[in-house]
């Protein structure tokens, strides 16, 4: 029995007791519902194991030189191809999709650009404090989910930093104060005690409380009366107590303020409140953290903020990058785009459907290791091996902490992983390949 590294989503959680003897994963210990099911992807019948592309209207299957040769056929014929996904590949993996995009002359961009990419692009003009689960767990007496469901979406998350005891709190959940913002009740309100603070927001009002926090300047005396955003005066209190009184708050944003008002910005008022709060702090400091879901989607933007100085959405011209105001939706919005080729994602059951009827007319290339509504409208479907089980390298947690996953199993015959098959497909891009 080894401990390994979950894959299963951003927590990237590496005390998981496994017993395998290399050729099959016999028992699973401290994984989540969601590590579990992970780790059940590899026997799930869901599970491609070799290639296919599409004839006469049907996916078939292929041989590998067949796939890879029709696959590198659809992107030397296109002039505008959009590389989508690679979230839940290692950084190893992602500098070959960087690669491959580069030579094509295509527009690269992950599911970051719809999810935490957001808060890193605001933080270029106002500065941003983060933090680490590290830190959280040794130092926070204060933790607040805004938009964030952590116990379903990452289940394990409460669990490490809101009940667990660090250097600088031995007391552990006693001492730490949890405030979850949301207009929903969602599962994680079942895990607040006497001392912690339920705000039901209205839907789509984030803006106004911030502005209202921000107008405040961290004061009490001046609450409206009636409130506002749907919470009372007295919890407003509460909050602003808290925000100004914690020796090390941390702010967890999840989808539910990512995508509150986008026609205001939400985010940008976010930032400037705890750069207010921070400057004002005589006693503590406030940070933030993103709450991501895929397993390494903060590592595709570290790749392209080291090797391009960017984060994410990168338009390359005759093996350049150059500027460009685009991401993934404003591409498919405009039909900005004449091939698509997704790595591990599902962009079909995730996009709108005015987006996803956009993407299926165009052809399309899917890297993945299970069935999906992307591969079932494919061009050519690669078979990949699951990473952090089956393949290994470097992956960034959600705190942007650098995790090396090793393999567990050997993949299937004939499997290769994200990082082979781009190989590959450059390969052959660039004339090498038979």
């Amino acid at each position: 029995m080894k401990r390994e590294v979950c894959t299963g989503c951003s927590l990237l959680c590496d005390d998981i007791i496994v017993r395998s003897d290399g050729l099959f994963i016999d028992e699973i210990y401290g994984a989540c519902l969601k590590g579990k099911e992970h780790f059940d992807q590899v026997i799930s019948p869901n599970r491609i194991v070799k290639p296919m592309i599409r004839k006469e209207g049907k996916l078939i299957s292929t041989s590998w030189d067949e796939a890879l040769n029709k696959t590198i056929e659809l992107i030397k014929e296109s002039k505008d191809p959009i590389f989508y996904g690679f979230s839940t590949v290692t950084s190893e993996a992602q500098l070959k999709g960087l690669e491959l995009a580069r030579i094509a002359s295509g527009y690269i961009d992950s599911n970051s650009s719809i999810c935490h990419g957001q808060v890193l692009d605001v933080a270029k003009k106002t500065g941003i404090s983060l933090t680490t689960l590290s830190e959280i767990i040794n130092k926070a007496d204060l933790i607040i989910l805004w938009g964030a469901n952590a116990a379903e979406s990452i289940p394990r998350l409460l669990g490490k930093i809101v009940f667990s005891r660090g250097k600088f709190r031995m007391t552990g959940r006693e001492i730490k104060t949890l405030i979850i913002i949301d207009p929903v009740k969602t599962a994680s309100f079942n895990v607040m005690g006497v001392r912690d603070i339920a705000l039901r927001i209205e839907p789509g009002k984030d803006f106004e409380l911030i502005k209202m926090l921000k107008e405040e300047c961290c004061t009490e005396n001046s609450i409206p009366e009636k409130g506002i955003a749907g919470i009372d005066k007295s919890d407003l209190k509460r909050l602003l107590v808290q925000l100004t009184n914690a020796e090390y708050g941390v702010i967890i944003l999840g989808q539910g303020i990512l995508q509150a008002n986008q026609k205001l910005n939400v985010i940008e008022e976010l930032l400037e409140l705890v750069e207010m709060i921070n400057n004002k702090q005589e006693r503590g400091r406030i940070s933030l953290m993103t709450m991501g879901g895929h397993s390494n989607m903060v590592g595709f933007d570290q790749m392209t903020l080291t090797f391009y100085g960017k984060r994410g959405g990168i338009k390359f011209e005759n093996g350049n990058p150059i500027d460009s105001d685009d991401n993934i939706i404003s591409k498919i919005t405009r039909d900005n785009f004449d091939l698509m080729f997704v790595v591990g994602s599902d962009p079909i059951a995730h996009f709108p459907k005015a987006l996803s009827s956009k993407i299926a007319k165009k052809p399309l290339i899917v890297i993945d290791n299970k069935k999906s509504a992307t591969t079932m409208v494919a061009d050519v479907v690669l078979p990949s091996s699951i990473t952090g089980i089956e393949s290994g390298g470097l992956m960034f947690r959600l705190d942007m902490t650098p995790i090396n996953v090793k393999p567990i199993i050997k993949p299937p015959s004939n499997v290769l992983s994200d990082q082979e098959i781009l190989e590959k497909l450059i390969e052959k891009f660039k004339g090498g390949g038979k």
